[in-house]
C-alpha cells in the first residue's frame, strides 16, 4: 500500500509541475498558450523519478489519467484534452516498451518527448475552435487578454511551440538520465535492502 501512495504521489507531482506553469497564464496569455514549452522542463523530474523507481508498464498512462482527473476536478478539462492525453500516453507507453522493455534511457527520453506535448492538447482548442475558445477567454479574462492572445495564434507560432517543446523535453530528460540506472523491475514490489 505504501508503494501505491508513492507512485500516486509522484504522479501528482507531475500534474502539479504542469499546473504551476499553466497558472502563469493568469499574468500573461503567452504563458498559458505556450505553457507546454515551460512544462517540458518542470514536469521532467517527477516523470524521470517514476520511470527510474518503477520500470513497469503504466507509468505514462497513470500520469495522463491523473492529469485528466485533476483538470476535470478544477473545471479545466474538455474532451479534446482528455482524448489527447490518453492517446499521447498510449504512444509514450509503446515507446517505453519498444525501446528497451521499460528500462532503457532512450525509451524514457522518447516517451517523455511525447508526454511533453500533453499540455499542448489543452491549448489546441484555440486553433481548432477559435471562436468558442476566444468567447470563453473573453468571459473569464477580459477583452485585452483575448486581444493579446489572438495575436499569438499563428500557424508559425504553433509550429515553433511544438519544436521548442520537443527540444526542451529531450534536452531536460537527457540531462536527468545521464547516469541512468533504473531499479530492477523484479524488486519494484519489494523494499530495497
Amino acid at each position: 500500500m505504501e508503494k501505491a501512495f508513492k507512485v500516486i504521489g509522484l504522479a501528482l507531482l507531475y500534474v502539479l509541475a504542469i499546473l504551476i506553469v499553466e497558472c502563469g497564464g493568469f499574468y500573461h496569455p503567452f504563458l498559458w498558450t505556450y505553457s507546454a514549452v515551460f512544462a517540458a522542463v518542470t514536469a521532467a523530474w517527477p516523470y524521470f523519478f517514476l520511470n527510474k523507481q518503477y520500470p513497469v508498464p503504466g507509468v505514462a498512462m497513470l500520469c495522463a489519467i491523473m492529469l485528466v482527473l485533476v483538470n476535470y476536478a478544477i473545471g479545466e478539462g474538455h474532451e479534446i484534452f482528455a482524448i489527447g492525453c490518453l492517446v499521447l500516453a498510449f504512444i509514450a507507453e509503446g515507446l517505453r516498451k519498444f525501446m528497451g522493455k521499460y528500462r532503457s534511457r532512450k525509451g524514457v527520453i522518447a516517451s517523455y518527448a511525447v508526454m511533453s506535448l500533453i499540455p499542448f492538447t489543452k491549448s489546441i482548442v484555440l486553433w481548432l475552435d477559435y471562436e468558442t475558445a476566444m468567447t470563453l477567454v473573453i468571459s473569464r479574462m477580459g477583452d485585452i487578454y483575448a486581444a493579446v492572445m489572438g495575436r499569438m495564434l499563428s500557424k508559425y507560432m504553433l509550429l515553433a511551440m511544438i519544436v521548442l517543446t520537443l527540444i526542451f523535453a529531450v534536452a531536460t530528460m537527457w540531462l536527468l538520465t545521464t547516469n541512468w540506472r533504473p531499479r530492477d523491475r523484479y524488486q519494484v514490489g519489494y523494499e530495497e535492502e
